[in-house]
């Protein structure tokens, strides 16, 4: 996938996840870490929820948008 952006309007969460990126936007945010700012919980290993989050988001806002940094978490650029 590229940059492509769907018209599609974010989800709340969505929102409450791209407005903490944003808020954080060059500094690396763990999975653990968007799990208790955002979901406002903690549940180690449970990972895909953000990461199914943050994919629909990429479809969304562009996948440019917000980089994987393997074994750390997601960043915003």
């Amino acid at each position: 996938m590229s940059g492509n952006k769907n018209t599609e309007p974010l989800s709340p969460l969505e929102r409450d996840l791209y407005e903490c990126m944003l808020a954080q936007e060059g500094n690396i945010l763990s999975r653990d870490e968007l799990l208790r700012t955002v979901w406002g919980f903690q549940a180690p290993g449970m990972t895909r929820t953000v990461d199914m989050c943050v994919r629909r988001l990429r479809e969304k806002i562009g996948s440019e948008r917000i980089r994987t940094v393997y074994g750390k978490g997601y960043v915003m650029v």
